[in-house]
């Protein structure tokens, strides 16, 4: 994986993040990722860039709603993978909390805005779901981290954390234990005052989604760290093939 960052290239090396999905037997995707995991220049994203907005300080001066803050983190769609981008949860977000304050409970404590939005392949075979939320200062976002850990932690009997490399100021990465959500996987990623989730769907198998889950955590990690040092989120996965 390559970023360009400030007019340097580095290279990264996309770890695998250990998370939990069964294999589907969905030969014809699955043939497909074969051929392009050899590609080095799959992965290549750039982080500041053009895509998504302009990489300078924010038109805002920092005075930014909480509201406009999760409109600007949550990726548009000429952001995503060209193989995610048929919206699937129309982008939007509001200067209120959640409407849905459990599991955990304590997500909501604290929160002042809130946002979301949805992509999926064309043939649905592949989705990927964002929220953000917004918190009134980092200490009440880092609270409701600690509750989110909890519970993923102590929900032994639907939920199973796995090891996946480390995003923004602390994160915890899942799968599911019921047959029906196997295909699933999950991150929740702290930055500042900002807690971002983004749920994902492969029928292709756990490698597969392991990979994507990488690629676009880190971009979506990226652009909360952008706007918590007060700039304009730009970090693209438009480069990224899935």
């Amino acid at each position: 994986m390559r970023f360009t960052t400030g007019g340097t290239t580095r290279a990264v090396g996309v770890g695998v993040l250990v998370l939990s999905l069964a294999l589907t037997g969905c030969g014809g995707k699955k043939d497909k990722k074969k051929h392009k995991r050899g590609s080095s220049s799959s992965h290549s994203r750039t982080v500041g860039g053009a895509t998504g907005g302009p990489g300078g300080a924010r038109t805002g001066g920092g005075s930014l709603s909480g509201a406009q803050d999760a409109e600007a983190i949550l990726p548009p769609r000429d952001t995503m993978p060209a193989a995610l981008r048929t919206v699937s949860v129309k982008p939007h977000s509001r200067a209120k909390a959640p409407s849905v304050c459990k599991d955990p409970g304590g997500r909501c404590k604290g929160a002042v805005a809130h946002g979301q939005v949805g992509y999926r392949s064309n043939d649905k075979a592949e989705s990927a779901g964002y929220e953000l939320i917004v918190y009134r200062n980092e200490r009440s976002a880092e609270r409701a981290f600690t509750d989110w850990k909890s519970y993923v932690e102590n929900n032994r009997h639907e939920l199973e954390v796995f090891d996946g490399s480390p995003q923004g100021d602390a994160s915890i990465s899942y799968g599911y234990t019921k047959p029906a959500k196997k295909t699933s996987q999950s991150i929740v990623i702290r930055q500042g005052r900002y807690i971002a989730t983004l749920d994902l769907r492969d029928n292709s198998g756990q490698a597969y989604a392991r990979k994507d889950l990488q690629v676009l955590s880190e971009v979506y990690a990226t652009r909360m760290l952008q706007a918590a040092q007060d700039r304009v989120p730009s970090a693209t996965a438009a480069n990224v093939r899935v």
